[in-house]
C-alpha cells in the first residue's frame, strides 16, 4: 500500500512539474519569438526601453505577493474546506494593494532620469502587477490540488494572445509601450480562464472579509514576504542600476543599450531557472504532508529533491554555457554579441540557484521562515553595494558575476539555517 501511495505521489509531482515546464516552454518560446521580433523591428535602443518596462513590474510583484501563497497553500493542504474564504479574501486584498502600488510607483518614476515616453511606458506596464497577482492567487488552489494542467492551459492561452498582439503591433510599428502593454491584456485573459477552471474545481470566492484570517495570513507570511522583496530586488536591481549609473566608455554603449545586452542574456537565464521553481511548486505540498508523517519520511523525500536539483542544475547550466552563442545569435543577432559572455557567466552559476530553491522551501515547511528575511537581506545588501562599485567599472559583466556571488552567499546561509531549523523542529518532537 505504501509503495502504491509513494508511486502515486511521485507520478503526481512529476506530471505537475511537466505541466508547468511545458507551459513555460511554450510561453517562453513565445517570449523568445517576441524578443526576436522586437530586437529586429525596433533595434537595441528600443529593446532596452522594453526591458525596463518589463523590469519595473517584475521588481515589485513580490511586494504584492508577499509570501501569502506559501502560507495559504500550507494551510489549505491541511484543510481544504476554507478554500472559498481564502480565495475571496486574498483576491480583494491583492486587487486593492496592486492598485495602490501602481499609483505610488507612478509618482516615484517622476524622479528617475527617463524620457516622458519611457515613463509612460513603464507606468502602463505596471498593470502587469495587477494581472500577475490575480493569476497567482488562482494558482494557490491549483498547487494544493496538484492541478497545474489547468494553470498551464490558462497561461498558454494568455500568452497566445500576447504573441498575436505583438505581431500586429510590431508590424504596424506601434510605439514600444503598446507592445509591452500586450502582456497586461494577455494577463487578463489568463486570469479569466483560471476563474473558469476554479469554478470547475468547485472553488468560488467568498468575498466576506475575515479579519482574523487576513491577520493570520499577514503575520505568518511576513518573513517570507520580506525575503521575497530582498530576493527580487537582488534579482532585478542590476538592470535598473545599469540604466542610471555611469558606465565604462570602453564598451561603447549607453545605458539603455547596456540594459538591452544584459536583459537579453538574463531572459535566457530566467528560462533556465524554471526547473527548480516548478519542481518545488509541485513538491511543496508533498513536503508539508511528509513532515506530518515523521522525520524519516521527510528526510527521504528531501534527499531525493536535493539529488535531482544538483543533477539538473549542472546539466542545464552546462547546456547554457555551450549554447550561449547560438541562443544570442537567434534571439538578438550580431548586435547583441556581448550578451554571450553575460549568459555564460550566469549559466556557470546556475546550479547554485537550483539548490537554494529547495533549501528555502524546506525552511518554510519546517515553520522557521523567520530566518529567511535575514538571509536575503544580507544577500541584497552585498548585491547592491557591489553593483554600485563594479557596474561603473565592468558594466553588465560585473552585474553578472555579482548575481552569482550573491546567490552563493544565500546558499551558504540557507544550508546553515536549514540544518538549524531541522534540529529545532525535531528536538521538539
Amino acid at each position: 500500500m505504501f509503495k502504491k501511495f509513494k508511486s502515486y505521489t511521485a507520478t503526481k509531482v512529476a506530471s505537475n512539474t511537466v505541466y508547468q515546464i511545458a507551459g513555460k516552454i511554450i510561453s517562453m518560446s513565445i517570449t523568445m519569438l517576441a524578443v526576436m521580433i522586437i530586437t529586429r523591428s525596433y533595434g537595441r535602443e528600443e529593446y532596452g526601453a522594453f526591458s525596463l518596462m518589463q523590469s519595473w513590474p517584475a521588481l515589485f510583484f513580490v511586494i504584492v505577493d508577499f509570501g501569502v501563497n506559501a502560507i495559504a497553500a500550507r494551510e489549505l493542504t491541511k484543510d481544504w474546506s476554507n478554500a472559498g474564504k481564502y480565495f475571496g479574501n486574498i483576491l480583494i486584498i491583492r486587487f486593492l494593494f496592486s492598485l495602490l502600488i501602481i499609483a505610488l510607483l507612478s509618482v516615484v518614476l517622476k524622479f528617475f532620469p527617463y524620457s516622458p515616453e519611457l515613463r509612460m511606458g513603464i507606468t502602463l506596464g505596471l498593470f502587469i502587477l495587477l494581472t500577475q497577482s490575480l493569476y497567482s492567487t488562482a494558482n494557490i488552489f491549483f498547487q494544493v490540488k496538484l492541478r497545474y494542467d489547468f494553470s498551464t492551459i490558462a497561461y498558454i492561452l494568455g500568452y497566445a494572445v500576447i504573441f498575436i498582439l505583438i505581431l500586429v503591433l510590431s508590424k504596424s510599428k506601434a510605439d514600444i509601450m503598446w507592445v509591452n502593454f500586450s502582456y497586461v491584456i494577455g494577463g487578463i485573459i489568463t486570469f479569466v480562464i483560471s476563474l473558469l477552471f476554479l469554478r470547475k474545481m468547485g472553488v468560488t470566492p467568498d468575498f466576506s472579509l475575515d479579519k482574523n484570517l487576513l491577520k493570520y495570513l499577514f503575520s505568518a507570511s511576513l518573513p517570507i514576504g520580506i525575503m521575497f522583496i530582498f530576493s527580487q530586488m537582488s534579482f532585478k536591481e542590476d538592470a535598473l542600476m545599469l540604466s542610471i549609473l555611469k558606465l565604462p566608455s570602453s564598451y561603447g554603449l549607453g545605458n539603455t543599450e547596456s540594459v538591452a545586452v544584459y536583459a537579453l542574456a538574463y531572459k535566457v537565464f530566467e528560462v533556465l531557472l524554471v526547473v527548480p521553481t516548478f519542481f518545488m511548486n509541485s513538491v511543496y505540498p508533498v513536503l508539508v504532508g511528509d513532515m506530518a508523517k515523521g522525520e524519516d519520511r521527510l528526510r527521504k523525500t528531501f534527499s531525493r529533491v536535493i539529488y535531482f536539483s544538483i543533477l539538473s542544475g549542472v546539466l542545464v547550466g552546462s547546456l547554457g554555457v555551450v549554447f550561449a552563442p547560438l541562443a544570442v545569435k537567434i534571439l538578438g543577432g550580431n548586435e547583441f554579441f556581448q550578451s554571450i559572455g553575460v549568459l555564460r557567466i550566469l549559466s556557470g552559476g546556475l546550479f547554485i540557484f537550483y539548490l537554494t530553491s529547495p533549501l528555502s522551501w524546506l525552511i518554510v515547511t519546517l515553520g522557521y521562515q523567520k530566518y529567511l528575511p535575514w538571509i536575503y537581506f544580507i544577500s541584497f545588501s552585498f548585491n547592491m553595494i557591489s553593483n554600485f562599485i563594479f557596474i561603473p567599472k565592468y558594466s553588465f559583466y560585473g552585474a553578472s558575476w555579482i548575481t552569482i556571488a550573491s546567490e552563493f552567499i544565500v546558499l551558504i546561509l540557507l544550508g546553515f539555517f536549514a540544518r538549524k531549523s531541522w534540529n529545532l523542529k525535531y528536538a521538539k518532537s
